[in-house]
């Protein structure tokens, strides 16, 4: 037997026996001084590859002193799922650490079913970013998030919030023309279709449901109607119940601004109403003037633009008199000046 066969032969029937048996193997070595280091796997759903939260944690492993660890055994899910692994850089700190900078990761996510192998080799600062998969989607996967990743640069390096909401649209519809040519694993698709805004799926979901239905049935078909299918119609159906919610919003307030439109219109006819009513009021009820047989000569003089000491002179009085007599005339009718005088007298029947 060859040397080379005698170095693969344990990778082989390692694989083979974990492919026969449905027997998983995590292994791999952290490259780091401290001893005893935690790692952690994750169960991710499809729109987590950025999310960090403690509950995500579903067994987790202590290196020895060589800084090897390892994950076996049956309990992961036969069908191809998304995981993390990853270890803290400073066991004293509470939570979940997550480090992805040029020159330091500390977690990597991967595809991976429970008849597969990964093995992680030592990487002094970007931990567990050597490795080698058994997992063919998981491959799949990193040249779809490779063109992912070239799209966005290309699309959402940008500030204008305007001109990102058409970048993110087009983004959508050139990645969706990759996946329809290409036809992935519905999970690789649902992967990357969870990467994107809310926002822009709900609006694409309305110009294109057909797309998200097939994935759906897509999901069924592989998962049972179970796991990524049921999380995926869970995401669906919170998109389709809030846009209906929007639009209730929408036509409640609309409800609301026509119904006071109509209070106003309403208002202003009533009040249009009752000024008419009084303004014809006003001019049909005739004014009692009782006025005395000289206080009529005066008013009728005024009304002929006669002055005061006209008025006098012609009625044979004094100007004081005259005076008195207009006073009453203003007082009787009601009016503050001898142009109002002149157009009520004139309007009304005298008493």
């Amino acid at each position: 037997m060859s040397i080379y066969l005698k170095r693969i032969l344990p990778f082989i029937i390692l694989i083979i026996g974990n492919y026969c048996y449905g027997q998983y193997s995590i292994s791999g070595y952290l490259d780091t001084s401290d001893k005893n280091k935690r790692v952690y796997l994750c169960l991710l759903q499809f729109n987590e590859v950025n999310a960090l939260d403690p509950d995500q944690i579903i067994t987790s492993t202590v290196t020895d002193s060589l800084g090897y660890f390892s994950f076996e055994g049956s309990l992961l899910s036969d069908k191809h799922s998304l995981y993390r692994i990853y270890a803290n850089l400073d066991e004293d700190v509470e939570g979940v650490q997550k480090y992805d900078i040029e020159d330091l990761k500390n977690f990597h996510n991967f595809i991976f079913s429970n008849r597969d192998t990964i093995v992680f080799k030592k990487n002094d600062k970007l931990w567990f970013s050597s490795y080698d998969n058994t997992n063919p989607i998981d491959k799949e996967w990193r040249t779809y998030d490779s063109y992912a990743q070239k799209l966005r640069a290309e699309f959402l390096d940008l500030n204008n919030e305007k001109i990102i909401k058409q970048t993110t649209e087009q983004f959508l519809r050139e990645l969706k023309s990759f996946v329809i040519e290409k036809e992935p694993h519905p999970l690789t698709t649902l992967i990357l279709i969870g990467g994107l805004p809310k926002s822009a799926i709900k609006r694409n979901l309305s110009d294109d449901p057909e797309f998200y239905v097939q994935l759906l049935g897509q999901l069924n078909d592989y998962y049972d109607s179970s796991s990524y299918a049921l999380h995926y119609k869970g995401f669906l159906d919170n998109l389709y119940r809030s846009e209906s919610k929007e639009e209730l919003t929408f036509y409640k307030k609309l409800s609301y601004a026509l119904f006071f439109l109509c209070i106003l219109f309403l208002g202003g006819l009533i009040f249009q109403g009752i000024s008419l009513k009084r303004a014809r009021t006003i001019q049909k009820t005739p004014v009692d003037f009782s006025l005395t047989s000289q206080e009529v000569k005066v008013a009728e003089l005024m009304i002929h633009k006669k002055t005061n000491k006209e008025i006098a002179s012609e009625l044979f009085i004094s100007l004081n008199t005259v005076k008195t007599h207009i006073r009453n005339l203003y007082a009787k009718l009601e009016v503050s000046n001898r142009s109002e005088f002149v157009e009520k007298f004139k309007n009304h029947p005298k008493g």
